[in-house]
């Protein structure tokens, strides 16, 4: 179960040692002043467009940096026992978080599809395309491609890519973001080790925001202004 790691997409071309700072500064602004400004107060922006913006210059500077691996977009070649794995931790973590949102907030559970059925479609439908496509071309490929020269191709490559991934849901404002995300981005990079493939864990993700939508937990992955559960 597991397999071997996807061989990382080479870079077109090496990056020098003194560039390393330049990556240090790119990833602390990124990672931790953006998010962190946000949380604070201090950058008052709608975090969609934000996402957006974040997303295109990620695509820009691995256009930058050479043409991104063609793996990144094919039909995925999964690793053995991937597809069961998937399914079986899926499982699982939903059945976990029901049970929690069952004792700390029972009148949430299901709420929002019970309440307001096509709001809750209309959320399914584009959470896909409209967040969990921008992040994973943010906290995988672009993270993984750009800072392999900082933290290597292996665990640690994956455990910086899902503490930049929890760090930045300081935005939201509450702790459960945090918490949901922290082991969240710890999953999905995992996978993309796996499997190279960004269509890949572009479906997990999307797999996992719809039921956290569903099960009641997707107030605490929203704007104040657009809270939804």
């Amino acid at each position: 179960m597991g397999g071997r790691p996807a061989p990382a997409p080479p870079l077109a071309r090496p990056v020098p040692r003194n560039r390393k700072a330049g990556r240090i500064l790119e990833a602390a602004i990124l990672f931790g002043l953006i998010p962190g400004s946000v949380a604070a107060g201090w950058l008052k922006l709608p975090l969609m467009p934000l996402l957006w913006t974040a997303t295109f210059y990620c695509l820009w500077e691995m256009g930058q940096d050479g043409d991104p691996d063609p793996g990144l977009w094919r039909r995925p070649r999964l690793a053995p026992g991937e597809g069961r794995r998937t399914l079986l931790t899926f499982a699982l973590v939903t059945a976990l978080l029901i049970a929690a949102v069952r004792v700390l907030r029972p009148e949430a559970l299901f709420a929002y599809p019970r309440g307001h059925p096509w709001r809750w479609a209309l959320v399914v439908l584009l959470y896909p395309v409209c967040s969990a496509l921008p992040q994973e071309i943010i906290f995988r490929a672009f993270f993984f491609r750009r800072y392999r020269v900082l933290f290597g191709n292996g665990a640690g490559l994956a455990a910086a890519s899902a503490l930049a991934f929890g760090i930045t849901h300081l935005a939201f404002h509450n702790w459960v973001a945090v918490a949901l995300t922290l082991p969240g981005g710890l999953l999905f990079a995992r996978s993309y080790r796996r499997n190279g493939s960004l269509l890949f864990v572009v479906c997990e993700h999307a797999l996992y925001g719809c039921m956290v939508f569903t099960i009641g937990l997707g107030g605490f992955l929203t704007e104040a202004t657009l809270r939804v559960s």
